[in-house]
């Protein structure tokens, strides 16, 4: 029988589901590093080809974690919310500096 917070773990579920790739984690980091990019600027940093990065970018907008924008013929993603970088700080602080 499901809990009165069985939507509830599953909403927070599917936001870790979808930070435990380590591409869609990168492009999460850059947008918190620089608060919007250009889809062709997120593929330069990560090195990830085109297709991969919009099937990442995908999976992040259904979890709602980033925003697309129209910008002419690009399009610009942003984080949905400043909160997620509070989540990838404690993650970080968690595990400490990889440097």
């Amino acid at each position: 029988m499901p809990t009165p917070y069985a939507a509830h773990h599953e909403r927070i579920s599917a936001l870790f589901r979808a930070l435990s790739a380590p591409t869609r984690l990168a492009i999460v980091e850059l947008l918190v590093a620089h608060h919007q990019l250009h889809v062709h600027e997120i593929v330069e940093a990560t090195g990830a080809p085109q297709t991969l990065t919009s099937q990442h970018l995908r999976v992040l907008r259904h979890a709602r974690l980033v925003d697309r924008i129209p910008a002419g013929r690009s399009v610009v993603y942003r984080l949905a919310d400043p909160q997620i970088a509070a989540i990838l700080a404690a993650a970080v602080q968690f595990f400490g500096d990889p440097g």
